[in-house]
């Protein structure tokens, strides 16, 4: 097998040196992206995905008693309720005027009415006077400065209330336009404070007007306040305040003074958008039981809906411009800095981490910082939540192809080389630094492990007709060598006929190599006594054992076309001679001093003889370990 490293290894190792400046210049990226105008859709975006656990943080201040807004809802209930049930809608202005008439009387801050009727029956032809008294609550009202009709402009020919209403609320500049502005995926969560008109001029909006009215002038448009509880917006049922005034019981209208009363229609089908709280299932504020002596009707349980009345809105829009509660985006600067930030501690960590680490990390990081985005947001601050995680998520992907691209071609090359050779840990140990594997050849300290079966060729002239079953016993020598001696952290150097050679320090560095080798050899040893057990046909293995240590030369040895990478030195000569040396002691593990003198003292070996081994010029001290036979 070729070991020499792919002729792109320098462009990968450049790789590794440019990914600060490559992994920065991203970040930087990302971190303006973020900070442009043009991204402030996604922080918006981001603020759906907080609400609900922003809304688990929000102190409750305010009593019901005090609360700014009131709502008076027209539902499905109120259809269902004499003598709406009888009475076509558009005939339903005398009970309008009856109700917003005993509001009135409890000295509200302002009247808005979210409906608009540009039609009427009291025409000639039909019921001629019909809407007096409705026209006449209108006219008192309005006499007050306290009333506010609403208008649509989606078009150039605006939906108005019909003549009569407009004269009698004192023309155009009580009546305002309810304009909701939704995001590029149709979602309510801005409110403008004015709207321009067709002439240039502009007018202030439905819901700023309500709050001017209110004493709280509007500055500029805003981000609609989804956070506060429904609980903090005392509703009414139509139908019931008309029974409570048949009954003449004018206890409940005075739940209205002071505040801006919103009247509009709540119901399944009509008039409904989808705000930035769509991710709440409790979105609608619950109906105050007022039925004053009438049986209450009870409400079915309301589904989960990602819609909610327009009332609804324009009630949250005007608590907003009241309260001042619309939440703040962080300046471009703050959103650039946080941003760049995030970036690199995520950088750094996509770096240092495997993929499957790299998504466990964005994953938690996400998390924490929605939590703490929440947070953020319950005390009027929106952080760019979404440009973070996108941000994150961007960086991943462009920073593990980067490694896998460009910089793991190491680390793939010493995977795919050395898999089959050496234990998967050590595999692993040398592709997190492919650089401690420098071919052509270095000088290490390692141990060396020589064994062979001992009486092969004997046997092989034996089974000479039966030559797989030679294979095979040969094979399952070789299995249990390359099995133990992987296990104890060693690397298979080579099968030499039916010898196999073991290293333990290359090309991995091992501490310990001789206390690793010996062990290894003693495994070895146990694990063929094991299968001996279950052996026969003359197939049992005898092997012999040699071990020496020292500093060798480990690289690539052989031709320019052909070379394996392995270990050359004495330290090799001398297992090798250790190996056929049992054959004369009638010994199976010898060592030498190289190996003995650098055993822990749980390791005990016996002095067998001091001798000149073949081709050695000095004398060597030999050693069994007691175990061994």
């Amino acid at each position: 097998m070729d070991f020499n490293k792919p002729d792109d290894s320098t462009f990968s190792q450049r790789a590794q040196r440019y990914r600060i400046p490559a992994a920065a210049g991203l970040c930087f990226a990302i971190a303006l992206l973020a900070a442009l105008p043009q991204a402030d859709y996604f922080v918006r975006l981001g603020g759906d995905f907080l609400t609900p656990l922003a809304a688990r943080f929000y102190q409750q201040q305010d009593e019901l008693d005090n609360a700014p807004v009131a709502l008076v809802v027209i539902d499905e209930i109120t259809h269902q309720t004499p003598p709406f049930s009888e009475t076509p809608e558009v005939a339903w202005t005398p009970f309008l005027g009856e109700v917003m008439a005993a509001i009135a009387a409890a000295d509200p801050a302002v009247i808005g009415l979210d409906m608009i009727f540009p039609k009427s029956i009291a025409g000639r032809n039909i019921a001629p006077g019909y809407d007096r008294s409705f026209l006449q609550a209108m006219a008192k009202i309005s006499a007050q400065d306290k009333l506010v009709l609403a208008e649509v402009r989606l078009s150039d020919t605006p939906i108005r209330p019909y003549t009569g209403q407009e004269i009698a609320v004192g023309g155009p500049d009580n009546i305002r336009p309810v304009h909701l502005t939704p995001d590029r995926d149709n979602v309510v969560r801005r409110h403008p404070a004015f709207l321009p008109l067709e002439n240039g001029d502009q007018v202030s909006s439905f819901a700023a007007e309500l709050s001017a009215r209110s004493g709280a002038a509007p500055g500029g448009d805003i981000l609609i306040d989804y956070i506060t509880p429904a609980e903090q917006f005392p509703t009414y049922r139509f139908s019931d305040l008309y029974a409570c005034y048949e009954q003449g019981d004018n206890t409940v209208f005075e739940g209205f003074r002071d505040k801006v009363v919103v009247i509009g229609t709540a119901l399944d089908i009509e008039d409904r958008h989808i705000g930035g709280n769509r991710l709440q299932r409790d979105k609608a504020p619950k109906i105050l039981d007022v039925a004053c002596g009438r049986d209450p009707v009870q409400a079915t349980p309301a589904i989960y809906r990602a819609s909610m009345p327009g009332v609804l809105v324009e009630a949250r829009a005007v608590y907003t411009f009241l309260k001042a509660t619309a939440p703040q985006m962080p300046p471009g600067w703050v959103v650039f800095l946080s941003t760049l930030i995030y970036m690199a501690l995520l950088s750094y960590t996509y770096f240092h981490l495997s993929p499957v680490a790299g998504v466990a990390v964005l994953g938690a990081t996400a998390a924490a910082l929605w939590a703490l985005s929440a947070a953020l947001l319950a005390r009027g601050v929106l952080a760019p939540i979404m440009p973070w995680i996108i941000g994150g998520a961007l960086l991943y992907v462009t920073l593990y192809s980067y490694r896998v691209i460009l910089e793991d071609q190491s680390k793939r090359w010493v995977m795919h080389a050395f898999e089959h050779y050496l234990n998967p840990a050590l595999v692993n140990q040398l592709a997190e630094d492919p650089e401690a594997l420098r071919l052509g050849g270095e000088r290490r300290r390692v141990a060396v492990l020589f064994a062979d079966v001992a009486g092969f060729t004997t046997t092989a002239e034996k089974m000479s007709d039966r030559p797989e079953a030679l294979v095979a016993h040969l094979n399952s020598f070789f299995q249990i060598m390359a099995d133990n001696i992987e296990a104890h952290d060693g690397y298979i150097d080579k099968f030499i006929g039916d010898a196999v050679m073991g290293v333990w320090g290359a090309p991995a560095s091992v501490e310990e190599p001789e206390r690793h080798a010996l062990s290894a050899a003693l495994a070895c040893v146990e694990a063929v006594d094991a299968y001996n057990v279950g052996v026969s046909d003359g197939l049992a293995i005898k092997m012999r054992i040699g071990i020496s240590a020292g500093v060798v030369i480990a690289g690539n040895l052989g031709s320019k076309d052909r070379f394996n990478y392995t270990v050359i030195g004495d330290a090799v000569n001398r297992a090798a001679r250790l190996e056929q040396k049992n054959k004369q002691l009638k010994t199976q593990i010898l060592i030498d001093a190289s190996i003995a003198d650098h055993l822990p003292g749980e390791i005990s070996v016996r002095f067998v003889e001091e001798t000149q081994l073949q081709g050695q010029a000095q004398m060597t001290k030999i050693y069994t370990p007691e175990e061994s036979k």
